[in-house]
């Protein structure tokens, strides 16, 4: 069985950049406080460090999915490891469009409700589709990329829910 592997790393936003920048500042800045003035500025400046070291581990988006005997499987890559994110069978699989097409406009914003899990890189230049399949007995909808062999592995394993034009 082949097996398609793709990995997807997410954009950082710029205001990402000048949070985290803000946040060590304010820390180094609260510490000096604290050195200079007060050891009162010393708890100020620890839960500014914590905050910046928990927010720099939850915003790594680095994703890595496969598509693979008969199963998409999509996995978050960190320093820490490895975390399975999503397992769905190809039979699950309803829809699969771009994400403007006629098959999901009754799941944009003010249709049908479903839980939204976003896995794009946020480039211009990289197509990204609409999957809704079921998870779980649950109806979901992934933003996903897909490479170019992974939708026609797909159309041919399940005809009927690629539908691009």
């Amino acid at each position: 069985m082949q097996s398609i592997v793709w990995s997807v790393r997410r954009r950082e936003r710029p205001s990402e950049r000048v949070l985290s920048i803000l946040m060590s500042v304010l820390a180094v800045f609260f510490l000096l406080q604290g050195i200079l003035f007060s050891r009162a500025f010393m708890l100020p400046c620890f839960c500014m460090a914590a905050c910046r070291f928990v927010y720099g581990a939850a915003r790594v988006r680095d994703y890595e999915c496969t598509l693979e005997d008969g199963k998409l499987t999509i996995d978050r890559v960190s320093d820490r490891g490895r975390q399975r994110l999503h397992e769905i069978p190809l039979v699950d699989f309803e829809i699969l469009s771009l994400p403007d097409g006629e098959a999901v406009l009754p799941y944009k914003k003010g249709g049908i409700r479903l839980p939204k899990y976003d896995y794009t890189s946020y480039r211009e230049d990289v197509p990204w589709y609409t999957l809704i399949a079921q998870e779980n007995g649950q109806r979901i909808k992934l933003l996903c990329e897909f490479p170019p062999e992974a939708l026609e592995m797909i159309r041919r394993k399940k005809p009927g829910c690629v539908r691009l034009a």
